[in-house]
């Protein structure tokens, strides 16, 4: 396998006809082109492709990434529950994917294949209800896009009036000329749930994976807040939230790093990220590229704030991962100024716990993570990509690709109340799922051992018997394997 590879003009589609289709009433989607499919934030939006026994690739959903060696997706788009396994064909992304007015396809930014396919237990097992509430997963790959340097935000445990999402829809689109461009949607949240939510927003086959967010400070700073998955009607859409239950698994998923073997062997060898006083340091010397102050409505950690945090958020900024809490200052109020406390940082010594009210406030202890008014300022005008250095499309290809839409599952009806309010945890780990069960038998035993030891080493192609998602099967897996040993749990 390649970690990278380019394609040679020729496209073929799903069209059965030509030209525009019948657009339902409720239809406010609008197509994005090479411009804005080139630019932050939709410059972390990709296409997702299967390699077929030819090697040709085929379109079939939306990723977004979330670091250099992440994406984010649904769990339908990387794991089949019905028949419970993995996709067995390669993916690979390509984000800030476009077509143009002659008609020709580009890859803006070059593709990857992702080397771990990860979802979590909740999606994997066929007993879980609301299955809508945990359809989410991850790609993860070795080789970063070299000119993409930050990515998309994600807050967690909010509840917005509204949001927008975008992504590779492929059935069903307003115009068939704008296929394999993103196309962009917005409406008002319907109904919120403990880890679902419903949107006047249009979803079709291909959008799955979408990430969905809202926009803040005057549509400067966006945070995604979950993933398209789902739709109930001709209209509106849906999909999981971003909340406490998927903040660790998520979390591990972003800090994924590849081995320094793996980097050797793919031909990429690591690239450092910018460190906090780095990050600061660049806005110093580039005044002009901040956020607006006002806009920001971020306040000097003074006093105490009135309540814990109303908000947490995680995201990797010029190729560092940071994670921070923001406070509101007027607390239920729109627009309400707000101080910020980091959690992690590169290149800081922090506690990384968040404050709550009755602890020791210590906005001067620089390990307490409380950050100033000018340098919360800088943080979000990274944020918004604004430290990022400009593009230049040396990677630019035009795409040789079919499209089939994989079609969204039905979103199912909601159970009364929260049926597993405990974490998510990986494929394989920490639940029911018997993911040492190779053969399919009910039990963890001697047939599973020969298994894996016939696809010991490194990974080639489909690994199923690497428990530990390190690319390797190897002791870590056969101690794995043995503490499953017998009948897999009901």
């Amino acid at each position: 396998m390649t970690t990278e590879r380019f394609v040679v003009p020729c496209i073929a589609s799903l069209l059965a006809a030509s030209g525009a289709i019948a657009q339902t009433p409720c239809e406010e989607r609008v197509a994005s082109d090479c411009f804005y499919s080139g630019i932050y934030p939709f410059n972390a939006i990709t296409q997702l492709f299967v390699e077929q026994d030819n090697g040709d690739l085929t379109a079939y959903g939306t990723g977004f990434l979330v670091s250099q060696h992440c994406a984010l997706t649904n769990g339908h788009c990387v794991y089949k529950r019905g028949e419970q396994h993995f996709f067995y064909k390669d993916i690979w992304m390509m984000p800030g994917a476009c077509r143009s007015a002659s008609g020709l396809s580009f890859n803006l930014f070059g593709i990857r294949e992702a080397l771990i396919k990860g979802t979590n237990t909740k999606w994997t097992d066929l007993s879980y209800d609301w299955e809508t509430e945990v359809d989410y997963g991850s790609l993860r790959f070795v080789c970063p896009f070299e000119e993409l340097t930050t990515f998309l935000p994600l807050c967690f445990d909010v509840s917005p009036s509204s949001v927008h999402m975008a992504g590779y829809a492929l059935e069903e689109i307003p115009d068939t000329g704008d296929l394999f461009n993103q196309w962009i949607a917005y409406g008002d949240i319907i109904t919120q749930w403990s880890r679902v939510l419903r949107y006047e927003a249009h979803s079709t086959g291909g959008a799955s994976g979408s990430p969905v967010w809202r926009w803040r400070s005057g549509q400067s700073l966006l945070e995604v807040i979950g993933f398209n998955s789902t739709h109930w009607d001709s209209c509106d859409g849906g999909g999981p939230r971003l909340v406490a239950q998927n903040m660790d698994l998520i979390r591990g998923w972003m800090q994924w790093e590849p081995s320094a073997a793996q980097r050797s062997a793919a031909g990429c060898p690591p690239i450092p990220g910018l460190s906090l006083a780095g990050l600061i340091g660049f806005f110093e010397a580039n005044p002009g590229k901040l956020l607006d102050a006002q806009g920001l409505g971020i306040v000097d950690p003074i006093a105490p704030p009135p309540t814990g945090p109303s908000r947490r958020i995680m995201q990797v900024i010029e190729r560092s991962f940071y994670e921070w809490v923001e406070f509101d200052v007027q607390p239920g109020q729109p627009g309400s100024l707000r101080m910020i406390q980091l959690l992690k940082a590169p290149g800081v010594d922090l506690i990384g716990t968040p404050w709550t009210p009755g602890t020791p406030f210590n906005p001067q202890g620089s390990q307490q993570g409380w950050m100033s008014a000018s340098k919360a300022r800088a943080l979000l005008s990274g944020s918004a990509s604004r430290a990022s250095p400009p593009i230049t499309g040396a990677r630019k290809r035009i795409v040789d690709a079919q499209a089939i839409a994989l079609a969204q599952p039905e979103p199912g009806t909601p159970p009364t109340g929260n049926p597993n309010p405990t974490p998510d945890v990986p494929t394989g780990v920490g639940s029911a799922f018997c993911a040492a069960d190779f053969d399919g038998d009910g039990l963890v035993a001697g047939g599973d051992i020969a298994i894996m030891l016939g696809s010991w080493g490194p990974c080639q192609g489909p690994c199923v018997a690497d428990l530990d998602e390190d690319l390797e099967i190897s002791g870590g897996d056969l101690a794995l394997l043995i503490a499953a040993w017998g009948p897999c749990a009901p």
